[in-house]
This record gives structure tokens, C-alpha cells and sequence, in this order.
């Protein structure tokens, strides 16, 4: 039951929080190389203006969807599962770092698994920022895993799986088990009650967008990149592109985008 209640959790909050992001992922993109960064308010009315709407913040929710039902399903499922477990054959809970192990754990399975619906996200979301005649105009989640087997080959839907599990890890140690340290710590004061789920809630989703931006920032413009005209990529890998985003954009840049996120 803790799958199916994880990924149908993901689910739903992705679609509340899809428009929020796309802008994340525009920014992050725009903050490659030299010049002036756009606002969120910019990236939005570019959206808006420019590239259809109101629907435009939400391309690729198809793929976010099927993305969230296996990552969700599993990090939340294989965490909660471990907990229960826990409780029935050690007769307690878990320390704070033991959690801290369960959240890396699961994180890294789920993030490894929905790679490729990961990628295909991160595609349809920075299409429209490309020029026109190098955008893949996939047309759907299963078009775009489709013509990425076919034309790069079936090892290419895991291109970025490094930084995305190290995303996923980094997000789920700010996340799971900071929450669930601060509930049982918080509930001394405020009991079982609203007050305790939320204030844990702002706690966790702080370290998590913290931690768990940098990696993501790397994972969006490794999965995004196209070979240039001397036939290079941009990026050889998590490390290369850790490199040049710090010599060419600034350590901040590695959390452009921080407010959406946390949202």
C-alpha cells in the first residue's frame, strides 16, 4: 500500500506543481554562459507570450506523471516500507541515521528506474527554448522514449541516471528523514497535530531544495544538451559539468531557481 499511496502522492503534486518547474527548469537552462539572467517574472510572460499560454508550463506532464508514479511510488514505498519493517522486527523506530540510510537508498532505486521518463521531461520542457530547427517536437512520452531508442540508442534513455540519482539521494536525505526526525521532535511541543506536519514540512522541504538543487541544476543541462556542429557535447559528465557551471556562471548559479523549487 505505501507504493501505491507514494505514487499517486507524486502524481497529484506534480500536476499542482508543474507550471512551477518548468520555470525552474528555464532558469536553470538560461544560466548557462555569460550575460544577464532572466527573473521568474520574465521566464514566465516568455512562456506565457511566446510559446502557447497557459499550457505551456505544463509540456511534458505526461512524462512527469509516469516519472512520478515509479520514483514516488518507489522512494516513498521502499522508505515507509523499511519503517514498518523496522517497528515489527526491531520493536522500535529507526535513529535519525538509519532513516538517513532508508531515504538514500530509496531515493537512489526510484531515481534510477524512472531515468527515462526523467529525461524526456526535461527534453519537452527545454524544447521551446531552443531554435526551431533543433527541437525534437516529441509528442508525447512514449514518442519521445521511442525516438530516443531509435536514434541514440536504448542505453541513452539513462543519459544523466548519475546526477539524477545523486539528485534524488541528496533530496530524499534533506527530505524523508529530516521530516520524520522533526515530527517526533516537534510533536513534544505541539502535539499530534497541524502544526507539527507543517512546520516539519517547511524544515524538510528547505534541506531538501537545498541539497537538492545543485545536482539538479547539472541533471537538467546534461539531459538537454545536443552535440554541436564540431559533432562535441557540451558535457562529459556530472563532474565536467559541476566545472564549468562554477567557472562560467558562479557558485550561486548552482541554485538559480531556489524560491520555485522550495515552493
Amino acid at each position: 500500500m505505501n507504493f501505491v499511496t507514494g505514487g499517486l502522492a507524486g502524481m497529484t503534486a506534480t500536476a499542482t506543481i508543474q507550471p512551477l518547474d518548468m520555470v525552474k527548469t528555464r532558469m536553470q537552462l538560461s544560466s548557462e554562459g555569460l550575460g544577464a539572467k532572466p527573473s521568474v517574472a520574465a521566464v514566465v510572460r516568455n512562456l506565457f507570450v511566446n510559446e502557447g499560454g497557459l499550457l505551456a508550463f505544463y509540456k511534458g506532464l505526461g512524462s512527469a506523471l509516469m516519472r512520478q508514479m515509479i520514483y514516488a511510488g518507489l522512494r516513498l514505498g521502499i522508505f515507509y516500507t523499511v519503517l514498518d519493517v523496522s517497528k515489527d522486527k526491531l520493536g522500535r523506530s529507526l535513529n535519525a541515521s538509519e532513516k538517513a540510510l532508508a531515504s538514500l537508498g530509496s531515493g537512489a532505486v526510484g531515481a534510477f528506474i524512472a531515468t527515462p521518463f526523467d529525461l524526456a521531461l526535461v527534453r519537452f520542457q527545454a524544447d521551446g527554448a531552443l531554435p526551431v530547427d533543433q527541437r525534437r517536437n516529441y509528442r508525447n512520452w512514449a514518442d519521445a522514449l521511442g525516438k530516443i531508442i531509435r536514434t541514440e540508442g536504448f542505453f541513452n534513455l539513462w543519459k544523466g541516471a548519475f546526477p539524477t540519482i545523486v539528485r534524488a539521494m541528496s533530496m530524499n536525505l534533506g527530505m524523508l528523514a529530516p521530516y520524520e526526525e522533526c515530527k517526533q521532535r516537534f510533536r513534544k511541543y505541539f502535539g499530534d497535530g497541524y502544526a507539527t506536519y507543517i512546520s516539519s514540512s517547511f524544515v524538510a522541504g528547505f534541506l531538501a531544495a537545498f541539497l537538492g538543487l545543485p545536482p539538479d541544476n547539472m541533471k537538467t543541462k546534461i539531459q538537454k544538451m545536443k552535440a554541436g556542429a564540431d559533432g562535441k557535447l557540451p558535457y562529459k559528465g556530472l563532474f565536467d559539468c559541476a566545472r564549468k557551471t562554477f567557472r562560467g556562471e558562479g557558485i550561486l548559479r548552482f541554485w538559480v531557481g531556489f524560491p520555485v523549487f522550495y515552493m
